[in-house]
């Protein structure tokens, strides 16, 4: 069985609508759900009771349990090949953020070029939340081949200061001004001029991985400058989706507004709790960039890096139109 299957069921299970669920996945609907009767049968249970919105049956809320668990052990399985010296040369391992494959626009044409100028070639995302190690670290110690990191700024370009071993491309659909989210029923939600410092009170939720901890560095500084240390409670998730799909209650989401033309995977699921706001007091920007060590010796590597460098530049000017 493919296990990307099981990375669709929990798309679909956090989605609740075969439509928005095909439409995140870049797939047609028709396709996933003969996916999803496949995996049934397969499986000799039903996942899905027919309601709108759909509802995960006894047996599906099983095969959630462990869809994270079955996607986290080909990771660790995937990363031990990568370390073989037999396999490096054929595979490149990306790190999965927020389901990156579907959402960076870049690393999908990249990697389907580099697979065509190098025979047998195999691009993996791994899900690497449990690892406890940063991205720079998973980079450093040859977990991964790609990591990201994202990143606060209130200027809206920051140069990551990486050493002389590590190239870091900007993410150009990543880029967006910091929103809040907060629940719909929050005393916060009808504000029209909320400011930072406003939120000074309220509990901020950040998913538990080490892949976020520039991020929350960032926001920590930027919530010192203008006077209060903010109280953030990290969730352990084994899935993006599952904690973008929850209630948030009390907790207040920290969010990219991305150009519409690079809605991000997690937006229809915010809306059904979440009402988002933005800042008053002064834009700040969230980008992330790619990590990739320099490796002559790994010419897909390099071809990789170059490519994302180029998709980059090419859709700066839509981001950072030109000064007349």
């Amino acid at each position: 069985m493919d296990i990307e299957i099981y990375r669709e069921f929990m798309v679909l299970a956090a989605h609740k609508s075969f439509v928005s669920a095909a439409r995140d996945l870049n797939m047609s609907q028709p396709s996933l759900s003969r996916h999803m009767a496949a995996l049934a049968n397969d499986l000799g249970c039903e996942l899905f009771y027919e309601t709108r919105p759909l509802s995960l049956t006894a047996a599906g809320e099983v095969v959630l349990k462990y869809s994270g668990k079955i996607i986290g052990d080909q990771a660790n399985m995937l990363a031990e090949l990568h370390s073989l010296p037999t396999s490096r040369s054929r595979r490149i391992l990306i790190l999965d953020m927020l389901h990156t494959n579907a959402l960076y626009i870049g690393i999908n044409e990249v990697a389907a070029s580099a697979k065509q100028n190098f025979a047998g070639l195999r691009v993996e995302f791994l899900n690497m939340d449990s690892s406890g190690l940063s991205a720079k670290q998973m980079v450093d110690m040859g977990k991964v081949d790609i990591s990201f990191e994202t990143v606060i700024t209130e200027e809206g370009f920051s140069d990551p200061k990486l050493p002389s071993s590590v190239r870091s491309i900007w993410i150009p659909e990543f880029h967006g001004e910091l929103v809040v989210g907060v629940a719909k029923d929050s005393p916060w939600a009808s504000r029209t001029d909320l400011e930072l410092r406003d939120l000074s009170q309220g509990r901020f939720i950040l998913q538990a991985n080490r892949h976020s901890e520039r991020f929350r560095e960032d926001f920590i500084r930027m919530c010192s400058e203008v006077g209060f240390y903010p109280n953030i409670t990290l969730v352990p998730s084994d899935n993006p989706l599952e904690f973008y799909a929850a209630d948030p209650g009390d907790g207040i989401h920290l969010l990219t507004k991305v150009n519409k033309k690079y809605k991000p995977l997690i937006a229809d699921l915010l809306k059904q709790h979440v009402t988002v706001l933005p800042l008053r007091d002064k834009k700040r920007y969230v980008d992330a960039y790619v990590f990739m060590k320099k490796d002559l010796d790994r010419p897909e590597l390099e071809f990789f890096a170059d490519k994302l460098e180029e998709h980059a530049e090419r859709i700066r000017p839509e981001i950072y139109p030109p000064k007349l």
